[in-house]
């Protein structure tokens, strides 16, 4: 499923259509604009590595006269990827009508939605140890109390006795893909096992469905779920083998379950501690990454996000994992596979973080080159080694020997050919830190071009002061950036110029700004997307004079979603335990919205309160609501009891390069980084 964030128009007869399915999707960027592979190539039905890429990505296709379709999804319904059964109709989904722009993906946005999850982390806020008079009779009944200290995060009884049960009866009681596929990956996210049911052979039972959602889901949750033991049915359907051929029943694996099965090695990796363990889901990735018959990009693509998820200090694991990234990397090929090594940078960074040890200085010292090479490479190239040096290269205070790093990323801000790649630079520079690169990003946030330049500068020195406020041991706001950010807030007129100063505003935990911002999403209440920024903005700052106003937000957004979510998460990020109270009681109204659901139930999801567990329960079984609506409720539910405070995916977003997309990746709603 694929659930619109934000819109962005240049006219009000622009329009941007609003496509979302139930699953538990999301979209991460502006408008209806979904990051397309590089030169918008086919999917694994067609040649696995095609010719020469041409520069740029292509744009979406305009909507057809019935409305966008979810590929992967009955009409309306959830989607996790799978292309559409033969027979299935393209349904319209709802969502209003206009023309679809043409894709910009070089605006901030789409970074800040694909790395957002660490900034916000909005289950740290709602969870906090405080009480509100009347929150818990309202949903629970004046007869129960919660004695926990923590009265929003669920119980162990809650999870025992209540939602595992819940979610496994909505399975065995309905054969609708919607709820079967929310049902599944909501399981997958608590991860743990009945005290009287095992969920890994509820997993394994779906991968015999005849939907191709349905069985790549199966594959998918099993990795999300954290279950060891799973592993070895992993690697059997990513391989093709005729044992995972009779586990899913069919003559062959098909490609996108194997990439799903791929992405849940590297799921499985991550949460396990055992180097063994690790090193034999190593072992299974590289067995395709080095494989030369095999020639599906969403394989390859999938195998090397896996191995960026190993989660090891182990030496010798990451040093074997190296040297199968750089045959690969290095291994002579046409530029039809500059997309697929693209991701090498960002996974070799992942993995090591930044550093001064000998791996980080031979890989600093190959991606800064990669810059300025004589070779003309493909620019997703370019883009990875920017953002892989961003996460590698150390501040001068504290190397001087890594300044030659952030002075290579700021050369090719200057002088660097690719535009997305300049501004990933920019970025990078407030990753690294340091005065230097503070000093540089100040000019061009003065300097820089008013719609592009500045948003990113403002966005790098956010970034660069929440990583200081969280690493200094008693930070203080810099009155310089943050008046900076706070002047050209004041000055610049273009929405989504503004709208990135109120993040960075944000991240910098600029109070001084706070009364502007309140004044600016009074008075500018009906643009959805500068409106929901500003929100997200005073959350950052943990603004509490804002929560009243961004409460009224909420009531009165119903028909707009994209405001709707942003303002309920910051709702939540204030700690505001009236949030999931409000959201519940939207989420049961008569009107069945798609979008309006989408927020609703993912927001519900991200806050994680415990006392929407009953109102979402008796959802998922009231058999007048849709098939829809009750599946938007397994979704919600899940999110509640997620094992993890982040969302599952956000480890494989954060810091990837997403203009490099394949379909199982990201791509049209249909890949791992679209669903809830």
């Amino acid at each position: 499923m694929k659930n619109v964030f934000f819109k962005f128009a240049c006219a009000s007869l622009l329009i941007l259509p609003t496509p979302v399915s139930a699953h538990g999707g999301k979209y991460r960027g502006p408008g209806d604009i979904v990051p397309p592979n590089a030169r918008g190539g086919p999917t694994t039905g067609g040649p696995a590595i095609p010719g020469p890429v041409t520069p740029g990505p292509r744009a979406p296709g305009a909507p057809s006269p019935s409305g966008p379709t979810t590929p992967g999804s009955s009409p309306g319904g959830p989607n996790t990827g799978g292309p559409r059964a033969p027979g299935i109709g393209s349904g319209p989904i709802s969502g209003p009508r206009g023309i679809q722009l043409s894709a910009d993906l070089s605006k901030w946005q789409f970074w800040w939605e694909f790395n957002k999850d660490p900034f916000i982390n909005l289950k740290d806020a709602i969870h906090a140890p405080t009480i509100e008079t009347g929150s818990d009779e309202f949903f629970l009944g004046p007869s129960r109390r919660v004695n926990s200290k923590d009265t929003s995060k669920p119980s162990e009884s809650d999870i025992q006795e209540t939602i595992l049960p819940a979610l496994k009866r909505a399975l065995e009681m309905s054969d609708n893909r919607d709820i079967n596929s929310a049902c599944m990956i909501a399981l997958a996210k608590i991860g743990r096992n009945h005290n009287e049911f095992n969920v890994l052979p509820i997993f394994k039972e779906y991968l015999t469905r005849p939907d191709q959602e349905i069985r790549e889901t199966a594959a998918l949750a099993m990795g999300i779920s954290g279950m060891r033991n799973a592993r070895q049915l992993l690697v059997e359907l990513a391989w093709d083998t005729e044992s995972g051929r009779r586990a899913c029943g069919r003559s062959q694996v098909d490609g996108r379950t194997r990439s799903f099965a791929l992405y849940s090695l590297g799921l499985l990796a991550y949460s396990n501690d055992s180097i063994d363990f690790k090193r034999e889901c190593f072992e299974a990735l590289n067995k395709i990454l080095s494989d030369d018959t095999v020639r599906d990009r969403n394989l390859k693509v999938a195998s090397i996000t896996g191995m960026s998820l190993l989660n090891t200090v182990d030496k010798q694991l990451l040093k074997d994992v190296f040297t199968s990234l750089d045959a690969y990397y290095d291994k002579a090929a046409g530029r039809g596979t500059d997309l697929i090594k693209s991701h090498v940078p960002t996974t070799i960074a992942k993995l090591i973080g930044r550093g001064a040890s000998p791996f980080h200085v031979k890989y600093k010292d190959k991606f800064s080159k990669e810059l300025f090479s004589s070779k003309k490479k493909g620019n997703n190239i370019y883009r990875s080694v920017a953002l892989a040096l961003g996460q590698m290269a150390l501040s001068k205070e504290i190397n001087e020997d890594d300044a030659k790093y952030s002075k290579a990323l700021l050369r090719y801000y200057q002088n660097g050919r690719d535009s997305q790649a300049k501004l990933f630079c920019l970025l990078a520079m407030g990753q690294v830190g340091g005065d230097d690169n503070k000093n540089k990003l100040l000019i061009e946030l003065s300097r820089g071009r008013k719609a592009l330049d500045r948003p990113w500068a403002a966005l790098a020195l956010g970034v660069m002061d929440f990583h200081r406020f969280a690493e200094a041991d008693n930070p203080s706001v810099d009155p310089l950036v943050g008046g900076l950010i706070h002047k050209q807030l004041k000055e610049v007129k273009t929405p989504e110029a503004r709208s990135a100063f109120a993040v960075a505003l944000g991240l910098c935990k600029y109070t001084e700004a706070s009364s502007d911002l309140m004044d600016l999403l009074i008075k500018y209440r009906h643009q959805d997307e500068f409106a929901g920024y500003i929100c997200i903005g005073l959350a950052l700052m943990n603004e509490q004079k804002a929560r009243e106003d961004i409460h009224d937000i909420v009531l009165w957004s119903v028909r707009r979603p994209d405001l709707l979510k942003q303002a309920a998460i910051s709702l939540g990020k204030l700690g505001d335990k009236t949030a999931a109270q409000t959201l519940v009681g939207m989420l049961e109204g008569k009107e069945s919205n798609l979008a309006k659901m989408s927020a609703i139930s993912s927001a519900l999801g991200f806050i994680g309160d415990r006392r929407t567990i009953i109102p979402l329960k008796k959802m998922m079984f009231n058999d007048s609501l849709t098939p829809l609506s009750r599946a938007f409720a397994a979704v919600a539910l899940g999110g509640v009891a997620d094992k993890e405070k982040l969302p599952w995916n956000s480890k494989i977003s954060r810091n990837i390069n997403y203009r490099a997309a394949v379909e199982t990746l990201t791509q049209s709603g249909t890949g791992v980084l679209d669903i809830l």
